[in-house]
């Protein structure tokens, strides 16, 4: 069964534009920064094609609702072209690199999602958009980057249960309610993710919500109500666009071509970053974590355990001068 490795561009080409700014002020720094993130995060697959989506400069959400990210300050001004030259540098390099007009990086990574789960295939998504959250399933995992690449925070149905308090398909829903600051869009008055949790376990969607509205408490049904025209705002805004079709097919049968990634960074004159992309991209799978004891083994075999479980364990790769923080 195929595992793709769907990669919000936009997102991965921010952090690595400040991660590296002031260390490489010219040259094409972040698509080097960005392989050697794809690097690291190979070790939580491997993977059958990698799809990377980017930002159409045309945005249906900003033409419909001026007001979606307004409050953002413009981006440095050489950001913007780094991450033009980033989406032709890694179709060079052999992965799929898709826009679509109107359409954002996490719009076409649920699209992703979505058809592989229609295939029965894995999918694993690398971007820091929380909505995303709402696509987790059987086979779609989200990988999350923390303070560096080599620690992401890994979330599927479970740690989403545990970590939210409601079923994966709920999150639109309590995001809707709980508002996003940093996308410039207020919730419900007096609503926080906690209560927002508590509302979705009890009546299941915002729908079922509203429609119970008589039977919460006094303040929550006046904040609800007084709210309700940005609730159902960000239900749209917060959803996926639907109707988008991404060839994952396409991209597993191309699959990833390692010697494409070095001959292309040789061109840019990064070869480093296309000798660990091959690296990670050729290597064997480590070998399977062996399974727990069935009895209390005594202390010596104990320690025995723990090292071979450690050794199993996938180990990013870091070349010389690479500052492992990063990743």
């Amino acid at each position: 069964m195929p595992t793709v490795l769907a990669v919000d561009g936009n997102s991965l080409g921010h952090r690595a534009f400040h991660a590296k700014q002031r260390d490489a002020p010219t040259g094409p720094f972040v698509t080097a920064t960005v392989l050697g993130m794809l690097a690291t995060a190979w070790s939580y697959g491997p993977y059958d094609a990698v799809i990377v989506g980017f930002d159409h400069p045309v945005n249906r959400r900003k033409l419909d609702h001026p007001e979606y990210k307004a409050h953002r300050p413009p981006n440095h001004p050489d950001l913007d072209q780094h991450l033009r030259d980033l989406r032709g540098h890694l179709e060079a390099c052999g992965l799929h690199v898709v826009e679509q007009e109107g359409a954002e990086a996490d719009d076409l990574l649920a699209a992703t999602a979505d058809a592989c789960t229609q295939l029965g295939w894995s999918c694993d998504l690398l971007t820091s958009d929380r909505d995303l959250t709402a696509v987790v399933g059987l086979s779609t995992r989200l990988l999350r980057p923390r303070a560096s690449m080599s620690d992401l925070l890994v979330e599927d149905e479970a740690a989403v249960r545990a970590t939210y308090g409601i079923e994966p398909w709920q999150y639109i829903d309590l995001a809707a309610l709980r508002g996003d600051p940093s996308d410039g869009l207020r919730g419900a008055d007096g609503i926080g993710p906690k209560i927002a949790a508590r509302l979705l376990r009890d009546h299941g969607s915002v729908l079922g919500i509203y429609d119970h509205l008589h039977d919460l408490h006094p303040k929550l049904e006046a904040g609800l109500r007084a709210s309700r025209a940005d609730v159902e705002r960000n239900l749209v805004l917060m959803a996926p666009i639907p109707h988008i079709e991404v060839d994952v097919v396409g991209a597993v049968r191309a699959g990833c071509d390692p010697e494409r990634a070095v001959t292309a960074c040789t061109e840019l004159g990064i070869p480093w970053a296309g000798a660990r992309f091959r690296s990670v991209v050729t290597a064997p799978p480590p070998p399977p974590t062996p399974p727990p004891p069935t009895t209390e083994p005594d202390d010596g075999v104990a320690a025995v355990v723990t090292a071979v479980t450690a050794r199993s364990r996938p180990v990013p790769v870091v070349a010389d001068g690479e500052q492992v923080a990063l990743f």
